[in-house]
């Protein structure tokens, strides 16, 4: 786990602090965790706990301030739906993200980056690293020159 260091000097706006706001919204109320064998679902007390904590430690002000604590609530939040949390069930028991909740999800990577910095050990950068290489193989490339067209998975 890399060692995250708080910026005190941020540079964020309303509508970045906006953007978490809506994030939480919308895991709050759309996104689901846990999963039964009949097909059921619903959020966990710790899904809801954290949603709320994000949106009740906001600062909707005119220059806005994250404090490290609210930040550590954005993130522990972002870890979660990182993981198994999703807004999109179909047929057969499939679930993923929607389009929109992933696009929620790079708003608050990009607010994150205004926020704090991630140190990583040698050996962490090392199996970051390795991680990307992995999934880069799932990633398009050009059929002539063999670039990575881009971040978008084949389909």
């Amino acid at each position: 786990m890399p060692t995250i260091l708080y910026r005190h000097n941020q540079k964020i706006s309303p509508s970045d602090v906006m953007k978490i706001a809506i994030y939480a919204e919308h895991v709050g109320r759309q996104c689901y965790d846990v999963f039964a064998e009949d097909g059921s679902r619903s959020r966990s007390e710790g899904l809801s706990r954290r949603a709320q904590a994000v949106s009740d430690s906001l600062d909707f002000g005119n220059e806005p301030y994250l404090s490290p604590e609210t930040t550590k609530k954005v993130l522990d939040l972002h870890n979660m739906v990182s993981g198994m949390c999703f807004d999109r069930f179909g047929e057969r028991g499939h679930m993923g993200k929607t389009m929109d909740l992933l696009g929620m999800v790079q708003d608050v990577d990009d607010v994150l980056d205004k926020l704090v910095i991630y140190h990583f050990s040698p050996n962490e950068l090392e199996e970051a690293e390795a991680e990307s290489v992995h999934e880069s193989q799932f990633y398009p490339t050009d059929d002539i020159t063999g670039d990575d067209m881009g971040s978008h998975p084949r389909v």
